[in-house]
């Protein structure tokens, strides 16, 4: 594949099969919930299946995607759950979000892992906190870099065969292709998904994600100016340790 995987229609279509019933969205519509949420910023909304899940809740719903084969999903979503006075969905980064305009801003599916360059990354936090309201909070989660070997990607471990939304049956596994070590902001991990379609077509794209060290990951959310309230580890808000398969951040503004 000669472009991102996010920009490519027939494989954007597969993504919420192959992620269905994450525990994640469950932890982040809980935890909205939980705050009292009553705007969100849905940062890398994606397909838009938490904006559609925060939006049944009565909870309004910004969301934000550069990539226009998921906001195109998205947008169908929102409109068969006829949630279109709800949920607003914006082609772009948190750049185009209003300032003080949420109450909870959410980055999900390891959207801050996308930030390759800290320089991006410390934009997008920037941008964030000038959306949110005195008060605020965000939440984010990035994989953590020390527990590696609790998630394995290789043919072996991910390979899995499910069935296609046009019929028949796809299968799918994610390989590690490089690795880029960077002492100063974490590594570079450069994963190729695998996708044989029905038709036998054997699709391969490559992506590559930041996997950020909790130092740096706090250092660069206080910079932002955002006081930290919670680190977890996991979804179970069990705390954070160098074991732990995420880093889970729940950060106010003051």
């Amino acid at each position: 594949m000669d472009h991102p995987w996010t920009e490519d229609p027939e494989f954007v279509r597969l993504y919420d099969v192959e992620n269905a019933g994450m525990w994640d969205f469950d932890f982040y519509r809980e935890l909205a919930v939980e705050l009292g949420a009553r705007q969100v910023a849905d940062i890398g909304c994606g397909t838009g299946v938490l904006a559609v899940e925060l939006a049944r809740r009565g909870i309004g719903v910004t969301g934000v995607d550069p990539a226009a084969a998921m906001i195109e999903i998205a947008r169908s979503r929102v409109a068969d759950a006829q949630l279109n006075d709800a949920v607003q969905l914006i082609r772009g980064t948190a750049a185009d979000l209003g300032p003080s305009s949420a109450d909870f801003a959410v980055m999900v599916g390891h959207v801050a892992q996308y930030f390759l360059h800290r320089d991006q990354w410390d934009e997008a936090l920037r941008h964030t906190f000038a959306a949110l309201r005195p008060g605020g909070h965000l939440a984010f989660e990035s994989r953590n870099p020390q527990a590696m070997h609790l998630d394995a990607w290789d043919a072996e471990s991910t390979r899995e065969t499910q069935a296609h939304p046009d019929g028949g049956e796809f299968t799918s596994w994610l390989e590690v292709a490089d690795i880029e070590h960077d002492d100063a902001d974490g590594d570079l991990i450069t994963a190729h998904g695998h996708t044989i379609y029905p038709d036998a077509r054997h699709v391969v794209a490559q992506e590559t994600l930041r996997y950020r060290p909790l130092s740096v990951l706090r250092e660069s959310v206080e910079h932002a100016g955002f006081v930290i309230r919670e680190i977890w580890g996991d979804w179970d808000r069990s705390a954070a340790d160098e074991d732990s398969p995420e880093l889970i951040f729940l950060a106010s503004k003051p």
